[in-house]
């Protein structure tokens, strides 16, 4: 996932083959990867990453060991990525793991994210911090993702895309960028959509972003952005039994037809950032957002079945940050609020009938954190408290059933400390200790499996201790590698059920205790001026070790959901000629359904080739390229719907499928 950087705006070439030093900022502090005591990710755009299809961020971090990414093809239910298994219970989106685009938090303070706003098409880095993460961010028990899109502008420019490919696919795209002494303004549109795989699973979708940078002083930088994002249309075709993909894959399950089942979004981004340094010891930062997301929803069952959401989500914050010599200590606050106005209404064969529901839903979060990072001779300390203060409140207005109104509060500490040293020029060991916490969703706290309204009191915050031990380094910057052992142990997992009294509705419960064993392991070889090679692996033993439910008791039993082992490959290939290849190979082990573990569901391995080539005509830039999925056309699972009732685990992917395009650049 290390790749060298271009800049938009600047004349392609050849990326470097030597492997640069990689800063991180999404520690806090920003700090080198060599240095940091944990597992970090870096992914770094290249001019190629154009040609990619850009259908899902899945493209971009496939290559992160300890990441797995499940529901690719199913837009109604969104993009549901884990970290050492935290996330992975997600009946939509993401859960567990905080998301940060441009420096604004993307995870609301529940604990939900999604990523269906998001311009692929202006990724310029990513990085991912593995493993609990609360002391630095709060509400994240897996880890970090922190994306930042494209902000420099040497030039003025413009890049235009057009892609087709497979089952109506359509990618659309327009960027644009100018600058001046004191600032730099970007501009980005995509439209993209597809007919889909499956019966019922087409979708379309409009993106919009503007990000503009104003540097007022030498000491004094301002950051604004803007995003909307309208998706008219994400049908549903849900999960089938195994009985039913063997009769016909592409088929949509009866009830998602009849029910017309399916999500239409819309949603506002406005954001602020401001850099001060003050001094050459001092610098402050501090961020301020609004955003609206009005969702519209259609579910496979009568009661309750067309959701009517509106969320606004407000955050602020702030921190100073001071260094001198070998320490760095930086001090802040998060302040998060989340206030979520849900309806819920029969579903008559795809029709709105009577409300069934009518609440209320407000999450406040203020977060106060302390980190510090400390060097002496080959040794580097890191350490941090957070202190995260969180109420939940439910306001029943539909009263015709009683008054189900509530508030629960769901205080959380939790510290981290970390050491590396480098015991070679380029080579270090690390070992780390950090606990988390996470809380229950408020769509998760507002499905209650004895059928009342208001929250389901009964669910406690999920915590997690991780205790990580780990080298890293390089050799004649031509290699790079990480390998990190870790072991994690959690009270009170947030699992995913569902009722043959409440059919197709997702409930949760705490598991008493899991343990979480793994082994993650990278590596980038630039092994010649043209060819590059990268490889991840990653090995899960996550067992329940105390988890007794009505159903039994799973003691000694694997997480669903999750993968054993978890491999992936690619060689990237670019000639001075302006021909370049690549091949990526994903290889995904078996994992289960359940939490019985009497289903399992098959691995695979899914390689996908994309290339093109790049020309110059007068001072325009032309790409054209293809590329092709599942080049061996298997037949595998895309998501499994975890401890589905009636055997409805599974999500086919598309078999052999392909796409190409032309970028202009000028």
């Amino acid at each position: 996932m290390f790749m060298a950087q271009m800049s938009y705006g600047q004349t392609d070439s050849i990326p470097s083959q030597k492997l640069d030093t990689i800063f991180i900022q999404s520690s806090r502090i920003n700090s080198t990867l060599k240095k940091l005591p944990a597992s970090v990710s870096v992914y770094q755009a290249t001019p190629d990453d154009a040609t990619r299809q850009q259908l899902s961020l899945q493209e971009f971090t496939q290559q992160s060991p300890g990441l797995f990414a499940q529901n690719t093809n199913n837009f109604a239910q969104d993009l549901r990525i884990s970290i050492r298994g935290f996330g992975a219970r997600a009946a939509f989106g993401i859960r567990g793991i905080k998301l940060i685009v441009d420096g604004i938090p993307e995870t609301t303070p529940d604990g939900q994210g999604q990523l269906d706003n998001l311009t692929l098409g202006i990724i310029d880095r990513i990085e991912i911090i593995k493993g609990p993460s609360s002391s630095l961010y709060g509400n994240a028990s897996g880890g970090v993702i922190d994306i930042q899109t494209i902000d420099k502008v040497e030039k003025p420019f413009s890049n235009w895309k057009g892609s087709v490919g497979s089952y109506g696919f359509q990618n659309f795209q327009a960027t644009g960028g100018i600058n001046s002494e004191n600032a730099t303004y970007i501009f980005h549109g995509n439209y993209v959509a597809s007919d889909g795989y499956r019966d019922q699973s087409g979708f379309k979708q409009v993106n919009t972003n503007f990000k503009a940078k104003f540097d007022i002083s030498d000491r004094l930088t301002i950051k604004a952005l803007l995003n909307y994002s309208d998706s008219p249309e994400a049908d549903d075709p849900g999960s089938l039994t195994l009985e039913a993909v063997q009769e016909n894959r592409r088929q949509a399950r009866d009830r998602n037809i009849l029910f017309e089942t399916g999500e239409a979004i819309r949603q506002f981004k406005v954001g602020i950032s401001t850099t001060w340094t003050k001094n050459k010891f001092t610098t402050v930062d501090g961020y301020l957002f609004y955003n609206n997301r009005q969702f519209d929803g259609k579910l496979p069952f009568e009661f309750g079945g067309i959701v009517d959401l509106g969320r606004d989500y407000l955050g602020q914050g702030a921190s100073i940050t001071y260094s001198k010599g070998r320490n760095t200590v930086k001090a802040g606050y998060d302040f998060g609020y989340q206030n979520d106005n849900r309806q819920r209404f029969r579903n008559l064969e795809g029709t709105q009938g009577d409300q069934t529901l009518d609440q209320k839903e407000r999450f406040t979060n203020v977060g106060v954190y302390v980190t510090d990072h400390f060097a002496i001779d080959q040794w580097y300390f890191t350490g941090g408290i957070r202190f995260d203060y969180n109420k939940l409140t439910a306001d029943d207005a539909f009263l015709s059933n009683g008054d189900d109104s509530g508030d629960i509060t769901l205080n959380a500490v939790n510290p981290s400390i970390g050491v590396n040293y480098a015991f070679a020029k380029a080579h270090s060991v690390y070992t780390n200790f950090s606990t988390s916490f996470e809380t229950p969703a408020l769509s998760e706290l507002s499905a209650n499996p004895n059928g009342d309204q208001g929250f389901n009191e009964d669910l406690e915050a999920q915590k997690a201790s991780n205790y990580e031990v780990g080298f890293k380094g390089q050799f004649a910057n031509r290699f790079r590698y990480q390998i990190a052992f870790f072991r994690i142990d959690t009270r009170d997992d947030l699992v995913p059920f569902e009722l043959e009294a409440f059919p197709d509705r997702t409930f949760f419960r705490n598991a008493g205790r899991t343990e979480r064993n793994g082994v993650e392991v990278e590596g980038i070889y630039a092994f010649a001026k043209a060819w590059t090679i990268s490889a991840a692996y990653t090995y899960s033993d996550f067992t329940y070790d105390d988890f007794t439910t009505p159903n039994g008791t799973f003691d000694g039993n694997v997480l669903p959901g999750i993968p054993e082992h978890l491999g992936n490959i690619g060689i990237q290939y670019r000639s001075e000629k302006g021909f370049y290849a690549g091949i990526q190979v994903n290889i995904v082990g078996l994992q289960y359904a359940n939490d019985s573990n009497d289903t399992e569901v098959e691995g695979y391995e899914n390689i996908s080739l994309r290339g093109g080539y790049d020309f110059n005509y007068k001072n325009v830039t032309i790409q054209p390229y293809i590329g092709v999925n599942n080049l061996l056309d298997q037949e595998y699972t895309d998501n499994v719907r975890i401890n589905a009732f009636g055997g409805r685990f599974f999500e086919p992917a598309p078999g052999f499928n392909g796409y190409g395009g032309v970028v202009i650049k000028i």
